[in-house]
């Protein structure tokens, strides 16, 4: 009986050790914490109307979190309006009852884009005649916001 006895007192350190109690040395540990950052919900309105020879219109909407804020002109025509014909699209900020338009550009069906970044709020979309049309167009603008 003193035998097992023995024998049991002798594997004790061992399954001491084993288990961790500060005794040995373990191995270093790296941790690695990756961020994420949540792509906002996008939302698509469309902006239809028709430009008079001269003239801007503009849309409001509203932003809800920051983000990429895009405004293509997705069609133009009408009689005696060629597809090709060129406007000035700006996204902006309303004053008073105008759209100030802070990033703009000469844009046709074909052109890329304007973007801009924005954060949350009230900004508008506008549409400007630079002296191309000599009849009233039907347009459509395309916009994707956060």
């Amino acid at each position: 009986m003193k035998l097992a006895a023995a024998a049991s007192l002798a594997i004790l350190p061992l399954l001491v050790g084993a288990c961790g109690n500060g005794s040995t040395t373990s191995p270093s540990s790296t941790t690695t914490t990756t961020t994420t950052t949540a792509t906002p919900a996008m939302t698509t309105e469309t902006f239809s109307g028709t430009l008079g020879v001269g003239a801007t219109t503009f849309y409001p909407f509203t932003v809800a979190e920051s983000g990429t804020v895009t405004a293509k002109l997705a069609s133009i025509g009408g009689s005696g309006v060629p597809s090709t014909v060129q406007v000035r699209l700006g996204i902006g900020t309303v004053v008073d009852a105008d759209c100030i338009a802070t990033v703009l550009a000469i844009v046709n069906a074909a052109t890329p884009p304007v973007t801009t970044s924005e954060q949350p709020g009230t900004y508008c979309a506008n549409v400007t005649d630079v002296g191309n049309l000599f009849a009233n167009a039907t347009f459509s603008v395309t916009l994707t916001h956060p």
